[in-house]
């Protein structure tokens, strides 16, 4: 099967009852589509991500995308807390030579996808992908709805609880500061990204920082004032996520 196309999906009277309709009979996959230049295997029919990918055959979040990309250069590393199927380390590391990523996706199926995605595109020996979920030292609910990307530590509505995964502090995972952090965890930012910066010094603080804040009323604690509080500026807010640079070059 294949989307609608382009005039079509845009068409105003349509547009919306298209959307929903194609939601309902998108292919299980695997789907392989070629989509800004990289390959991608996609489930469209349980994950908003692939949807997008195959439905409107382009990446979203470019912004924050070529936000991050100005500040990485060969050798840095760049983190991807809810990596989901890899859309925001496949676009770095191929836009940005050089770059390496460490990922953490703890949903079996988008991981797996991830690390299709990374092979297919030869990126595999760039990144590191973990299973774990980012957050205080323990084992967690996992809630799920139907898509599959909305996963998350925090309960929602219509949401089931899954399984127990692993979690573990950010800063427990990684060896080497990174240059850039990306993280969307469905309202649980706050507790999976603010210990990170409690716990050490700001020679080990990312340069730049692009976090959703779509689902910012689940927060205990409010990352924007936090991370202003430490010296980051909100350089571009979009509907779904804020892009934060450091004020202190290093």
């Amino acid at each position: 099967m294949r989307p609608p196309p382009r005039w079509l999906r845009r068409a105003p009277l349509v547009r919306r009852p298209l959307r929903r309709l194609m939601k309902r009979v998108a292919p299980t996959g695997p789907v392989e589509a070629t989509v800004d230049g990289l390959a991608w295997s996609l489930a469209p029919r349980d994950n908003k991500v692939d949807f997008d990918i195959w439905y409107k055959a382009r990446l979203d979040e470019a912004e924050e995308r070529r936000f991050l990309a100005a500040h990485l250069r060969a050798g840095d590393v760049f983190v991807d807390v809810g990596a989901n199927i890899g859309l925001y380390t496949l676009a770095l590391l191929s836009a940005v030579e050089g770059v390496l990523a460490v990922t953490f996706e703890p949903l079996d199926a988008l991981r797996e996808r991830q690390r299709i995605n990374l092979a297919i595109n030869g990126l595999a020996h760039r990144a590191r992908v973990r299973s774990e979920a980012v957050g205080p030292y323990g084992t967690m609910t996992l809630y799920e709805g139907r898509n599959a990307g909305r996963a998350s530590l925090v309960p929602f509505a219509g949401a089931r609880a899954v399984r127990h995964v692993t979690v573990r502090p950010l800063r427990s995972l990684l060896d080497r500061p990174p240059r850039a952090i990306k993280i969307d965890v469905e309202g649980f930012e706050d507790q999976a990204l603010l210990p990170y910066f409690d716990e050490l010094a700001p020679a080990w603080w990312p340069r730049a920082v692009v976090i959703e804040t779509l689902h910012r009323a689940a927060w205990r604690r409010n990352c924007l004032c936090e991370l202003a509080s430490r010296g980051y500026l909100i350089e571009l807010q979009t509907d779904e996520n804020a892009l934060l640079v450091r004020r202190d070059p290093y």
